[in-house]
Parts: structure tokens; sequence; C-alpha cells
């Protein structure tokens, strides 16, 4: 293992979109408070020279204010999780703060995540509200938010917050020292490294979560899960296949299954109902419009991994199935009142 200082190093799993990492990299210089080290590793995309040049044209601003630019290059496509991991493994200080390379760091970001490490020091992970956004961050679509205030949960809270907290990966903190000796290959191709992290911390020192926004996500880009070999061909690159989310959700419920059996922690069942019910919710959203044979493969894959047996998923396919693209219109009522 790497020696661990006391700090922060932001990781970036970079992947094409070099347009969006460099207004990534412009967010973190921006900010209040700047991190320790900036690491990044490029997971041989076909970007990956635009990515290079890029970095090289931050580098000296970053290490003019002494911050360490950590540039890798993979000598082969890794994969999603692969990478999250190898970002934890090279990182230089203790707090590693995930950020896909099309998202953005606040202005007061690092300064929110510092004041809750300061009083949490040993606390395994953090998670934050963010702002959504689509191309503008200064015209935001909102804020997703999971709990009213700063706290930290863990075993006795309710395990459906794991997803909640840390589904979305953008901003979440990571205790190396913690995180390390958990390292795994085992759920490679999940796209879910963070949740296994996320489980493991809910059975032990707890998920922290942040009173305030911390970074950006932006949302309307399409996946590029797809054109990495490693995350398996249930992917389509520029969507969410009916094969592709039942493979990201049965590694949700594999990995539920393994950590309840490790810690003796019930987490399994919760996680089921949390996709089957709120997290459907999400995705029948995202299917508005789509052919019908593809609803039914949602649906097929759904009642595979024993999904489908309660009454709103069957309600929301049922209403995509007769609507087609007018459904749209009963998400946006609900999202509009749910506010």
């Amino acid at each position: 293992m790497n020696k661990i200082s006391e700090g922060y190093s932001i990781a970036i799993p970079a992947y094409g979109r070099p347009n969006e990492y460099d207004e990534l990299l412009t967010s973190i210089f921006e900010m209040d408070f700047l991190p320790n080290e900036i690491i990044i590793c490029e997971d041989f995309s076909k970007e990956r020279v635009a990515i290079g040049e890029i970095t090289a044209r931050h580098r000296s601003q970053f290490e003019e204010n002494n911050v360490k630019i950590t540039y890798i290059e993979n000598e082969s496509n890794l994969g999603y999780d692969a990478n999250i991991r190898k970002l934890i493994d090279k990182a230089l200080h203790k707090w590693v703060i995930l950020i896909g390379n099309d998202d953005l760091f606040l202005k007061n970001g690092l300064q929110e995540i510092d004041l809750f490490c300061q009083k949490n020091p040993d606390v395994a992970m953090v998670s934050r509200p963010f702002v959504r956004f689509e191309k503008d961050i200064t015209k935001p679509l909102g804020i997703s938010s999971v709990l009213p205030t700063e706290t930290i949960i863990k075993k006795g809270d309710s395990p459906k917050l794991i997803f909640r907290m840390c589904g979305f990966v953008g901003g979440l903190v990571i205790n190396k020292g913690w995180a390390q000796p958990l390292a795994t290959t085992k759920y490679d191709g999940t796209l879910y490294y963070q949740i296994y992290l996320a489980a493991n911390a809910f059975c032990t020192s707890g998920i922290g979560y942040l009173a305030k926004p911390s970074v950006g996500g932006r949302a309307g880009n399409s996946p590029l899960f797809g054109d990495s070999e490693k995350d398996g061909a249930a992917h389509i690159p520029g969507a969410y296949s009916a094969k592709g989310r039942a493979k990201m959700w049965k590694g949700v419920l594999d990995i539920a299954k393994d950590t309840e059996q490790l810690y003796k922690i019930e987490i399994a069942e919760s996680l089921r109902q949390e996709l089957m019910v709120r997290q459907s919710f999400h995705v029948f959203e995202m299917n508005v419009g789509v052919p019908n044979k593809t609803l039914n493969e949602l649906k097929t894959e759904l009642k595979k991994l024993n999904l489908f047996n309660h009454w709103l998923p069957k309600t929301l396919y049922n209403l995509n199935l007769i609507f087609g693209k007018n459904a749209y219109y009963f998400y946006y009522l609900i999202r509009k009142f749910a506010q």
C-alpha cells in the first residue's frame, strides 16, 4: 500500500468527453479551497490525446498553487469499476473525492467536504446533495437531496439510503485507509463499485452526508459504458439497455447479499425493495416513448430479478405501454408536486 497522507485527492475516472473534462478542471481551480492532489486515470478512450493535452494545459496553474497533478494513462481499458479502484489505490491522500469527468465542483465544494471530514475523521465515506444541471450550471434544474440535515448513517438506519446516497458517484468521498483493504474484482462490470463500498461503510464506520451540495451532476449526457469492453456486452453506448440495467441491478443485489452475510446485518431485502419501488420510477421515466419491444425486454429482465412483483413497476409499465411519449406528462407532474 502507498503511504497515506492527510489531505484531499480529487479522483477522476476519465473516459471521453474532453470538453466537459476541461470544464471540470476549471471548476476545481476556481474553488475557494484547493485539493492537495488531482489524480486522473484515463481509461484508454478514443479521446486520450485530447484528454492528455487538456491535462497538460491545466497542469502549471495547479502546480503553481501546490496542487499535484497525477495523470495516468491505463495500458488497456480497465472498465469503470476497476478504474475507480485504481484511483483509490494510487491516490496519495486520506480523503479520495470521486467525480465523473463530465460533472463539476461548486465553488465552495471542497470547503463543505473539509468541514465535515475535520469533524468526523473516522467516517468511512461521505455523500452529498448535488446540483442538477444540463449544459450551464448557473441555470440549475434543481438540487437532488436525500436527507434534510448533516448526519452519518449506519446500521440501525434504513439500508435503502445506501443506494439513494451513493448511486451517483460524483462528489462521493472515500476514506482511503478504510477502503483499500476491501479492494476486490468480484463486482467488476456491475458499474457500482461505489455501492459495494457504501454497503460496507453502512455496516462499519458509516456514511456521512453533507448539509449543502458540493458538486454539480450533469443531466442529459448519454452513458458511455458500452464503449468499454470490460463493462460487458450488455451495455449499449448512448443508452441504458434493459439487459444493461438488469446487470447493474443484479450487481446491487449480489453486493447486498454478500454484505449481509458478512456482517449479519439485514440490507438485501431493503435494497431489493428500493430498486423495485423508488428506483423503478426513474427507470420507467427514462423509458418513456421507447418501442413496446424495449418495454417488454425491461419487464422480462426485472421479472428475472424478482423486481416486478409490486404494483408500482406494473403500473408504470402499463402507463408507458398505453400512453407512449405522452406518459412524459405523468412523470413531469409527479416530480413537480413532489418538490
